[in-house]
């Protein structure tokens, strides 16, 4: 993988409070105590409440053991509406990460991301009109789970929303690279999709 030299994280944004979406909080304690000072967190009313469990000693740093190392984060909390960071407008664009569990992808500018979904509300869908970059969630080659889209669904919502160009993210193992990347290749030519499987390391130059 490239290294890539980063100094400043301006902000994290929360899509769910899931394991794989939150986890990583703690782990940003070498940043804020030696190369930044803190970092906003921006995350929904219904993840702060979990992370005041799961977290708690990063929500409430009375808590702390004196000397002990935490990060040290702002917490901002947020609505179903835009908001700004630095500057750049973010919108969130709710979705369903499984029955009755919300979660949030983010536009900001004409990129659209969303990393975990299961169905989109039809009133989402307004927000994603105009997109040129959608990052999609595409679990598993052949069909899709209770809370993931897998690859035949996440190519019916490109078809639907039209963004100029899409990337799949958050494959499993049994999501063959080569094989589903020569497959989506083809779809270009007899569809005019261009559609691809993300990578590490993939940079997208971009305009906001």
């Amino acid at each position: 993988m490239p290294i890539v030299v980063i100094r400043t994280i301006d902000a994290v944004i929360i899509t769910h409070s899931h394991a794989d979406a939150i986890g990583g909080l703690d782990d940003l304690r070498d940043w804020t105590n030696n190369v930044q000072p803190n970092i906003s967190i921006y995350v929904a009313e219904r993840d702060f409440e979990v992370m005041k469990k799961t977290h708690y000693y990063l929500v409430d740093t009375s808590v702390i053991i004196p000397g002990a190392a935490v990060s040290k984060l702002q917490f901002n909390i947020i609505q179903e509406e835009p908001f700004i960071v630095h500057d750049l407008q973010i919108t969130p664009l709710p979705v369903w990460h499984g029955r009755g569990y919300r979660s949030l992808g983010f536009r900001f500018g004409d990129i659209c991301y969303i990393s975990d979904v299961s169905d989109i509300p039809e009133e989402t869908y307004p927000l994603l009109e105009n997109c040129e970059i959608l990052i999609l969630d595409a679990l598993r080659p052949d069909r899709s789970s209770s809370t993931h889209f897998g690859l035949p669904r996440a190519l019916e919502e490109v078809r639907k929303i039209k963004p100029k160009r899409t990337l799949f993210t958050g494959m499993m193992h049994l999501m063959d690279h080569e094989k589903v990347s020569e497959y989506l290749e083809n779809l270009m030519e007899t569809e005019g999709l261009d559609v691809q499987l993300s990578y590490d390391g993939l940079r997208i130059p971009v305009s906001l």
